[in-house]
């Protein structure tokens, strides 16, 4: 039988993804407040003879509502517009009550349908598509609020103590400040936690401040004794630090927010086709790198540390260090002047993280890039 996805964990992560269609007003998402993605569709038989599909999954609330008494079923149609799986209870979901902003956008998890007998060849699920139907109650409007997302990103070992490097990134529509610090905690691969109090921190105290799509990068140490009064292996030991913090304006309300090195992308910044473009120039700059540009090949060429990235205009095929790439969108010259560029495509190239969060109609890209001495 098929196994539903995991709903409904509240889980305020968010998203690597971009959907087809964006919400463009409230009464929209009153309509819509749920979205959802499924990718990797595929066909199998099972030993019986019987056939299903598999696909991963991405959903959420990205509406700023909450959503109370909500239910509903999965249904995957063809291209022709017919239900082609089979009715089983593990398609069905429910939830008293689902916050603005609970959504599991950054988890893909498998799903999967048993397929009507009709459906016997791969061919069959070619163009077929998700179709959600449920019900709910309107719930209150939520406010735009921070998300500060944690992620430690090394660690390293003195004589005397257990050095944790993090990453902050608000993740969130609001301005986050005023942080109060109490201390960090460390947690093993047994999921055992010893909490390390501390009542001040050089980076995250009252004067620390973090915008939408803003990051910073600090350390926290925690003594090799203290960590050796419960455990014993301190290679398997991660650290989290433990904070509260404020919310204020200002607050994103642009449809598309594109954030690289703490600076905001505003030249050419738009989404086309599911692919969001960038000027090519304004993103390199942030990153710190340099770019070079050959007029009579059409083609720019990026350095940014050991890397050197090349980007001929009308292509996806761009070059790291002399080894071809496919990108997921041609290059090309907006109004025949600025060369525009896939952001993902290019970002990962230039060794950089990035964050896609997809809420309240909004979506906001988050790049950070790796530190080049690492």
């Amino acid at each position: 039988m098929g196994k539903m996805v995991r709903l409904f964990t509240c889980l305020l992560s968010i998203f690597f993804i971009f959907f087809a269609s964006v919400p463009v007003s409230y009464a929209s998402f009153e309509k819509n407040p749920l979205q959802f993605e499924l990718t990797e569709l595929k066909f199998a038989t099972s030993q019986d003879g019987s056939h299903y599909a598999t696909g991963y999954m991405r959903w959420g609330n990205v509406s700023p509502y909450e959503l109370l008494d909500l239910s509903g079923k999965l249904d995957l149609y063809n291209n022709k517009g017919e239900k082609i799986n089979i009715d089983s209870d593990v398609d069905y979901f429910s939830s008293p009550v689902m916050h603005p902003g609970d959504n599991e956008l950054g988890i893909t998890e498998l799903l999967t349908f048993d397929l009507v007998p009709s459906v016997t060849k791969a061919s069959d699920l070619t163009g077929a598509y998700l179709k959600p139907t449920y019900t709910y109650t309107l719930g209150k409007k939520a406010e735009p609020r921070p998300y500060i997302y944690t992620k430690m990103t090394a660690y390293e070992f003195t004589d005397t103590h257990y050095i944790a490097h993090m990453i902050l990134v608000n993740r969130g529509e609001a301005t986050a400040e005023k942080f109060i610090y109490s201390g960090v905690e460390a947690i093993d691969y047994r999921q055992d936690g010893l909490f390390y109090p501390e009542n001040s921190h050089p980076v995250i105290n009252e004067s620390f401040r973090l915008e939408p799509g803003q990051f910073a990068r600090t350390s926290f140490k925690i003594p090799i004794n203290y960590l050796k009064t419960k455990y014993t292996d301190l290679y398997q030991v991660r650290a989290d630090i433990r904070f509260k913090y404020k919310a204020t304006a200002p607050y994103q309300e642009s449809a598309l927010n594109v954030t690289a090195n703490n600076q905001k992308l505003v030249n050419q910044t738009f989404t086309e086709n599911d692919i969001t473009y960038v000027s090519l120039r304004e993103l390199v700059e942030a990153l710190d790198g340099t770019i070079q540009w050959d007029d009579p090949t059409q083609t720019a060429t990026i350095i940014r540390g050991p890397s050197t990235v090349t980007i001929p205009v009308g292509s996806n095929k761009f070059l790291r260090d002399g080894i071809e790439f496919t990108a997921s969108a041609n290059a090309k010259l907006y109004n025949n002047t600025i060369l525009v560029v896939p952001l993902r495509d290019v970002a990962e190239l230039l060794n950089c993280d990035i964050y896609f969060d997809h809420k309240w109609g909004q979506k906001s890209i988050i790049v950070i890039p790796v530190p080049l001495h690492t």
